[in-house]
């Protein structure tokens, strides 16, 4: 059953997507590479959270500049990602170790695939909790930036006459737009992949206290909050770096070459 959903997914992303879809897909198959090696790596024995630090930079840009090109929108969305990790990052560190996350809960490890094994893997459980939040940040963060990098863009390509603040204030207009349907996809994410969870608490008569002060909640709870903070916090640090770079290319030559945009005004 896996085969034949992953071969459907395949087809409708050549079919649909094109020579996109396709860039999609290896930029999917890197990506998974990248998480995989990463687990090897941790089970070695290496920080987590180093593995994770670079990790999310290789994620970042396999899935930006490998599936859009090099331009003024996955430039400014890359280096919007890396500062909004960078800003949560201790709140995160110091959250999971208040709160005496551990990567696992205490419903995960009652269940039949760990249940009987022992939990004494020598790598510190708390920053792989820590590891899974960021990881599970980058996603909902990248999306976020790279819509609102690109509106910014098409909005300067049809407006060439707009300056910085202008720009930066199309970007935060539109952000507002998407920030609803953003935090709502993490919402339903969520709640979908908990919904078993919900069932046991409310089987097991667990009170609200007793819910909320559940590892198993709290630990997926903090994830989505984190990501909705991300994609808040990305939207005005995207609008002002892509509105930024659009009004002074002259000042990052080397890293906007590829643009079409820019070797279209050279050429005019």
């Amino acid at each position: 059953m896996i085969k034949i959903l992953a071969i459907i997914l395949v087809i409708l992303l050549l079919v649909i997507g094109g020579e996109r879809g396709a860039a999609t897909l290896v930029s999917l198959f890197w990506n998974i590479l990248i998480l995989t090696v990463s687990i090897f790596v941790m089970g070695w024995g290496i920080n987590p959270i180093i593995v994770t630090a670079v990790s999310s930079v290789l994620i970042s840009n396999s899935t930006l500049f490998y599936q859009n090109g090099k331009n003024v929108k996955t430039i400014a969305s890359f280096w919007s990602v890396l500062i909004v990790i960078l800003l949560l990052f201790i709140v995160i560190y110091k959250m999971c170790y208040s709160a005496n996350l551990r990567g696992l809960n205490e419903i995960i490890q009652n269940e039949d695939e760990v249940f009987g094994f022992s939990l004494d893997i020598n790598i510190n459980m708390a920053k792989i909790a820590i590891s899974m939040i960021i990881i599970g940040l980058i996603g909902a963060a990248i999306d976020s930036a790279i819509a609102v990098s690109s509106a910014v863009y098409e909005v300067y390509k049809n407006n060439r006459h707009l300056n910085v603040k202008e720009l930066f204030a199309s970007g935060i207009a539109i952000g507002r737009d998407i920030l609803g349907t953003m935090v709502n996809t993490l919402y339903f994410a969520y709640i979908g992949e908990s919904l078993m969870l919900f069932l046991l608490f409310k089987n097991f008569n667990y009170s609200i206290l007793e819910m909320i002060n559940s590892k198993a909640f709290f630990q997926g709870f903090a994830s989505i909050i984190f990501s909705g903070i991300g994609c808040v916090v990305i939207i005005p640090i995207t609008a002002i770096i892509t509105s930024y770079l659009l009004k002074n290319p002259q000042k990052f030559k080397r890293l906007l070459d590829e643009d079409e945009l820019f070797k279209e005004q050279e050429l005019n």
